[in-house]
């Protein structure tokens, strides 16, 4: 099971952190950054997990995850991991010298409406809980693509790796959380700090 957390899944959706080891290049770079989204890619063309939203700090990584259970869960983010890391150290040169990962990822189940809603705003403006001020919705993370922010409706679909949410709690469920309705872009998380981007 994930380290930090002994929750058992179900049918569910899980908030996923992954980390680098201390001393490696910032993950938003344009060409970690197609890394990472070519990874997700390959993972949510898998039947394990669907990685449905999704942000990109320079040391750290949230996913917002479907699956049907804690094993599919375990197996489809070792495959991330083992895959993310492999092309991590090709690209930065790093021969034989083991993960790339600080651990192997930490796990938060949701639950109900309202924890969904609030992971939501935490994952999609990370950007803004760790102070980068970009003034904008985030292009290290899936914000763009995010359908339920009142601002975007009717907006055209930006392109993105992420999949189709099909549970409940994702799909509509987080719209009864709360303050209830859809998101606006300045819904947003308490800054903890500032994080170089």
């Amino acid at each position: 099971m994930a380290h930090g957390s002994r929750e058992e899944m179900k049918g569910g959706v899980a908030h996923v952190t992954i980390k680098l080891k201390m001393g490696l290049r910032s993950l938003r770079k344009k060409e970690e950054m197609a890394v990472l989204r070519a990874a997700i890619a390959r993972v949510n063309q898998g039947k394990l997990v669907r990685i449905v939203e999704f942000s990109v700090m320079s040391n750290h990584v949230h996913l917002i995850v479907e699956a049907e259970n804690s094993g599919d869960l375990s197996k489809g983010m070792a495959s991330l991991n083992t895959g993310l890391g492999m092309r991590l150290n090709r690209l930065w040169g790093r021969v034989r010298q083991g993960s790339v990962f600080a651990e192997r990822f930490h796990l938060e189940v949701i639950k109900s409406p309202t924890q969904m809603r609030n992971v939501l705003k935490y994952v999609l403006r990370n950007d803004v809980h760790h102070g980068l001020g970009l003034g904008i919705l985030d292009p290290c993370s899936s914000a763009m693509s995010f359908g339920g922010f009142a601002e975007r409706q009717g907006a055209t679909k930006v392109d993105c790796v992420s999949v189709e949410a099909q549970t409940w709690l994702l799909r509509t469920g987080w719209t009864k959380g709360g303050q209830k309705g859809l998101l606006t872009i300045h819904d947003l998380p308490r800054v903890t700090g500032v994080l170089q981007a």
